[in-house]
């Protein structure tokens, strides 16, 4: 009695061909088809906007490795990426319909290994492992970098030197009181000097300024000061034309005509020199959202262009002889550009 409504199972020959009428397909591989389809209908109506998205992926892989913690996380990215444009060719590479969907995927994936790639490249290029301790140390060195800070009372200096132990290259940044500070403390001088280095500090607070990583990056192993005075062994090299001269003289020049922060200020626009703002003028600026001014930007550079652009072709337009034989916007666009480029390199960070 407790057989009874129990469904009979076929056994034998005819209980195979019974198993095999009841196939049931997987319901996902029709709607992945269908995704696919209108992945690659969108991509074969976006054209060129197909471009900029490298260049989202290639930033993506940048960030990645600022984000994962260790190179282990980072060979693996490297890995599932070139995995995943692998899948994409052996699954595709027959199929048609599904060329724009192949190349986009190939595409994403190499951009992406390319970004993370190449600043971990970067790093261990240019990376310096800082000092383990705060110490105490006598410098024999030369002057890479010099940066005038009158608003704080020094002048900072980058220089480099060699370990005592191994004679390694090692590059540190001191600060230099200003009364210690002369004019043949130039870049290319060499030094002797005492300071007080430390390892670069690490954020105060998570998601705060990391100048930890900065001077991984700008080759700085410490910051420090310096103490006592300075030692001149050998003077630098005549170096009028340089950029970082051109830079220090138009700054001062244009603080000599004015005065406090209404100088300091035009010093910054005419130069990128903000070593002169004082500290409570900077901080008014920050508090009013008007610090980004300071910096020089995209939108500094493209005025210094427009008002070349105007100035030139109003100019040319006065001599009709040129006027009447030359394609005067062609003219006034070059000079222009010639503009944008030397504002540009003239407020480079100092």
């Amino acid at each position: 009695m407790a057989t009874r409504g129990t469904p009979s199972v076929p056994m034998g020959e005819a209980g195979e061909n019974a198993r095999e009428t009841v196939s049931r397909p997987w319901r996902m591989r029709g709607a992945m088809s269908s995704f696919a389809d209108r992945c690659e209908a969108f991509l074969a109506g976006a054209e060129f906007d197909r471009g900029p998205w490298l260049a989202v992926a290639f930033a993506l892989g940048i960030g990645l490795w600022f984000y994962l913690p260790s190179p282990d996380y980072w060979t693996a990215t490297i890995f599932a990426s070139l995995a995943v444009g692998g899948l994409a060719v052996l699954r595709w590479r027959n199929r048609a319909g599904r060329d724009y969907l192949r190349a986009s995927v190939i595409a994403v994936s190499l951009a992406l290994v390319a970004g993370l790639a190449l600043v971990w490249v970067r790093s261990a290029m240019v990376g310096a492992e800082p000092i383990p301790h705060p110490r105490f140390e006598r410098i024999d060195a030369r002057i890479l970098e010099r940066e005038e800070q009158p608003a704080e009372g020094r002048t900072r200096l980058v220089l480099a030197a060699r370990e005592r132990e191994s004679g390694s290259p090692i590059a540190y940044r001191v600060n230099l009181p200003a009364e210690q500070d002369h004019t043949g403390l130039r870049e290319g001088a060499r030094i002797r000097l005492a300071a007080r280095l430390m390892p670069p500090s690490p954020p105060i607070v998570p998601g705060a300024y990391n100048f930890a990583r900065r001077a991984w990056f700008d080759g700085l192993a410490a910051t420090g000061s310096v103490v006592g005075e300075v030692e001149l062994v050998e003077a630098a090299p005549d170096a009028a034309f340089t950029i970082s001269a051109i830079q220090r003289k138009l700054s001062a020049h244009v603080r000599d005509r004015l005065d406090d922060t209404p100088g300091a200020i035009a010093a910054t626009l005419a130069s990128g020199d903000r070593g002169a703002i004082p500290e409570h003028d900077e901080e008014a600026m920050r508090d009013a959202g008007l610090t980004h001014l300071l910096s020089i930007s995209g939108l500094h550079v493209s005025a210094i262009i427009a008002a070349t652009y105007l100035l030139a072709i109003r100019f040319l337009a006065l001599w009709p002889w040129l006027a009447l034989r030359v394609r005067l916007p062609l003219v006034a666009a070059a000079a222009a550009a010639l503009a944008g480029i030397a504002y540009t390199l003239l407020t480079r960070e100092l």
